[in-house]
């Protein structure tokens, strides 16, 4: 088929709060720079795509019907004749956001099974589609892209050696934070405090010190001999956690040699935070900072891990389901929260 002739396509629509159906959609019309993908795999987010199945998101982001979803992976089906030479039809990629769809809304979609990637659609400064390496599946292309969240925030933080970081959610954000914060410091400590014993399981495989919140403090104080964290990863997307994570994290910044510590919030936050009494926070000095999305270079560097065994999915406790029950698998996932760590959609069944 020539590009132009992808006018339409299967979507996963969420029509509205506790309401999402596969049906067809319009595409827009491909530019002559364009891209056109095809969808073998997809997810569920547990964080963003489920707060929009509940009609949580903000309404200037985003407005039903929608297509949600920025975790997928297939193949390039067409190119218009003006595409940037990096990619070839049949070439397997990440394919991820789409920000415009003609006659549903977007926010940042991409649960289409024919995806039109051109300067209309994608945010090409980060989000453009990136080749998988041979060894790695089209399951784990999937994964790899809330990967590349924690990897940006990584980036604001100063990894030192021998140095103790907590990361705070044990969900694909949180597990991945720790695998990234060992790839690039092997000497870390690093602490997981995760509230639910089924996710505190799989942290385990990863983390060198998993507790829950109401043993961290005792954990964090021993684990240091009482000095607590030096930097801290706040990824479990909690709204009620962010106003307490000064108690886990150091004393410091009193002198000029004297390192605060320093809090970065990588969640996405479904409402109002509130933080602890105002004292609490001001005598730690403590730095605080904050990403969203991701950055260039992000997805190459994570697949090149997967593909080097160095970032490890094998571990993770994923749920396949047929794309066909979608709308069972948002229901699903509402009902177990917690309790399911990740669904991906097959789109061949």
């Amino acid at each position: 088929m020539d590009y132009r002739d992808y006018r339409t396509s299967r979507a996963v629509v969420i029509e509205r709060p506790h309401m999402a159906n596969l049906r067809e959609i319009k595409l827009t019309e491909p530019c002559p720079d364009a891209y056109i993908a095809q969808t073998y795999f997809s997810a569920i987010s547990t964080g963003t795509d489920m707060k929009t199945y509940k009609g949580l998101q903000h309404p200037e982001q985003c407005y039903f019907p929608l297509v949600p979803g920025y975790e997928t992976a297939g193949v390039v089906v067409a190119k218009g004749p003006e595409t940037d030479g990096r990619l070839q039809v049949g070439d397997r990629v990440m394919i991820n956001e789409c920000r415009k769809y003609g006659d549903v809304c977007a926010a940042w979609g991409g649960a289409s099974e024919f995806t039109v990637k051109d300067s209309n659609t994608t945010n090409d400064q980060f989000d453009y589609m990136v080749k998988i390496p041979d060894n790695v599946t089209y399951e784990q292309a999937v994964l790899a892209y809330l990967a590349c969240v924690p990897l940006k925030g990584i980036g604001r933080l100063t990894l030192r050696p021998g140095e103790t970081i907590v990361v705070v959610g044990a969900g694909m954000v949180g597990i991945s934070a720790i695998q990234e914060l060992k790839i690039l410091e092997p000497t870390l400590q690093v602490i997981c405090i995760e509230r639910n014993a089924f996710r505190r399981s799989i942290a385990e495989k990863y983390a060198d010190i998993v507790t829950s919140p109401e043993k961290a403090l005792t954990v964090i104080h021993d684990a240091t001999n009482g000095k607590m964290a030096d930097q801290l990863m706040e990824c479990s997307g909690n709204l009620q956690v962010v106003g307490t994570l000064h108690q886990y994290v150091k004393e410091g910044g009193w002198e000029e040699d004297d390192r605060p510590a320093h809090i970065h919030l990588q969640g996405d936050y479904p409402g109002q935070i509130i933080f602890d009494q105002y004292h609490r926070w001001f005598v730690k000095n403590v730095t605080i900072t904050m990403t969203c999305a991701l950055k260039a270079g992000c997805k190459e560097q994570v697949l090149k891990w997967i593909s080097e065994g160095k970032f490890d999915t094998s571990q993770l406790p994923v749920e396949i389901w047929g794309v066909s029950r979608c709308k069972e698998a948002f229901a699903y996932q509402e009902k177990m929260g917690e309790e399911c760590f990740k669904i991906l959609f097959d789109w061949s069944k």
